[in-house]
């Protein structure tokens, strides 16, 4: 069996939605499940979902409700995403290759390649970029926001049943349990920066550089987008599947939040995908979902002033009161 899953709150599912047409129009013979990282204390109606669901409730982390507590909502979403793959492996005995994809993916073609990669790997990853932006470029993102958020994008991640996975499945969830923060000026950036370690530290990984797998905003200075016969080509090679990550469609001129290097003027390859995109969010209702407030979203922006706080004492106090700020912080 192969399973496909996502992780979202309610507010986020016009995006799952559409993730999971695609690839259900796409790859029949994939199972999808829509992770909820929240609770549907407001009763939507769910039925336009369609398809499995599986809330984060079920899964009974251990110290889940300490993750809340400590955790932002984007923190705790990104959180739970190794204990979802762990969780599914057990449900699921006969289940031998898992993906995840981010909700603001689309599917556009048969999965063929990546489930003959995981015939031969343990773990399949894919960088944000493959080419180096040219050295006169000062548009965002940069490679230096590379190195504060990490090599890879984990909007993608798949994973075939090996001792290798489980040991890196246990090790990420040792790891989020506690430190899936944003702190850049720390070194942490959600669940991604950690996948940093995971070439050197597990065996049989594979890191894909094909174009067509997890184009978005942040490679656009290296990958081009045609269509022939009906299809989106990527350099010449057939698009498998786009990642419109930090897109709105309240703002369908802009391709992306913290992105000034193109525009569709300068990027017209982009405007038919884009368009459809767009047409698909507010198809699945995408503004009515966007109005429900996580469960778990609690005291957000206290939650940041206290890290803020913790920081600037990490600075400022002489090293002989550091010990003493940890125990006092519990870190």
């Amino acid at each position: 069996m192969k399973i496909a899953f996502t992780l979202c709150s309610i507010n986020y599912l016009a995006q799952a939605k559409s993730l999971s047409e695609t690839l259900k129009k796409t790859n029949p013979d994939w199972r999808f499940i829509y992770g909820i990282a929240d609770k549907n204390v407001n009763n939507v109606d769910l039925s336009f979902l369609d398809g499995e669901t599986l809330f984060v409730e079920d899964l009974a982390i251990e110290g889940f409700d300490d993750m809340v507590k400590r955790y932002t909502i984007v923190e705790l979403v990104t959180s739970v995403k190794p204990y979802y793959f762990s969780h599914l492996f057990k449900k699921y005995p006969e289940a031998d290759k898992i993906a995840y994809f981010d909700p603001d993916i689309q599917v556009f073609q048969p999965l063929t390649d990546l489930e003959a990669k995981l015939d031969q790997y343990d773990i399949v990853l894919t960088p944000h970029f493959t080419q180096p932006i040219p050295e006169n470029d000062k548009s965002l993102p940069t490679e230096i926001h590379i190195f504060n958020t990490g090599v890879f994008n984990l909007g993608f991640l798949a994973v075939k049943r090996s001792k290798s996975t489980f040991e890196m499945l246990k090790w990420w969830e040792d790891k989020l349990r506690y430190d899936c923060i944003v702190d850049l000026t720390r070194g942490y950036f959600v669940d991604q920066l950690w996948m940093n370690l995971v070439p050197a530290y597990f065996d049989n990984v594979y890191i894909d550089k094909y174009p067509g797998y997890n184009m978005a905003h942040w490679n656009l200075h290296d990958r081009v987008l045609t269509k022939v016969n009906g299809s989106y080509m990527v350099n010449g090679v057939p698009l498998i599947f786009y990642h419109f990550s930090h897109y709105n469609p309240g703002r369908p001129e802009q391709i992306a939040a913290y992105h000034d290097r193109f525009n569709f003027s300068s990027r017209p390859d982009l405007v038919e995908l884009y368009d459809g995109y767009k047409n698909d969010l507010l198809k699945f209702n995408y503004f009515g979902l966007k109005k429900n407030t996580c469960f778990y979203m609690h005291d957000e922006k206290q939650k940041t002033r206290k890290r803020n706080i913790e920081n600037f004492l990490r600075q400022a106090l002489p090293m002989s009161m550091k010990s003493s700020l940890k125990k006092l912080i519990g870190k």
